[in-house]
């Protein structure tokens, strides 16, 4: 056996090569799905965070717009016509970056019409603002604002932008 190994060390020095080769190669690819599967859980990890980020600064967005609608309506009820004349275009600005998924065709449609509203206010406030606004003139712009008000509360409480208010995903 010493003669063998002796005559055909070459041949077993490379068939132990080609051994070790073929098992570091295994090695490598097992290393090397564990690491695209890492990669791939990073990912997903990334996707999700900014994901969560984006449906939290939605809801602040939202959140913003509403307390914009309760300022504009205090100042419809204390006769600050002009001062809330000037905040008509920013909230048509924030309904116009209010965003929602594809699949909510609806509060799309609804965003769209609200936008449309507070434009009609803002001409119409435009057209009495050197004259008393009678109550009845005033309580509908109001109503018609808490409509707008609550087509966003329910868009920031829809559970694609993080569930009802107060609740952690």
């Amino acid at each position: 056996m010493i003669e063998f190994a002796a005559s055909n060390w070459g041949g077993l020095a490379s068939a132990a090569g080609l051994a070790v080769s073929a098992g570091g190669l295994a090695y490598a690819i097992v290393v090397a799905r564990g690491a695209r599967s890492a990669s791939r859980a990073a990912q997903t990890a990334a996707n999700e965070t900014r994901d969560q980020i984006a449906r939290h600064l939605q809801t602040v967005h939202l959140e913003r717009a509403i307390g914009l609608i309760r300022v504009i309506k205090s100042l419809h009820n204390n006769n600050g016509w002009v001062a809330a004349r000037e905040l008509y275009q920013v909230l048509r600005t924030m309904l116009s970056e209010a965003r929602c998924p594809e699949s909510q065709t609806a509060f799309r449609e609804k965003l769209a019409n609200d936008r449309i509203i507070v434009k009609d206010i803002e001409n119409l406030v435009d057209e009495y603002i050197n004259q008393d606004i009678e109550d009845s003139r005033r309580a509908n712009l109001n109503r018609q604002l808490n409509e707008i008000q609550s087509d966003l509360e329910d868009l920031a409480n829809e559970e694609v932008f993080g569930g009802p208010r107060g609740e952690a995903k």
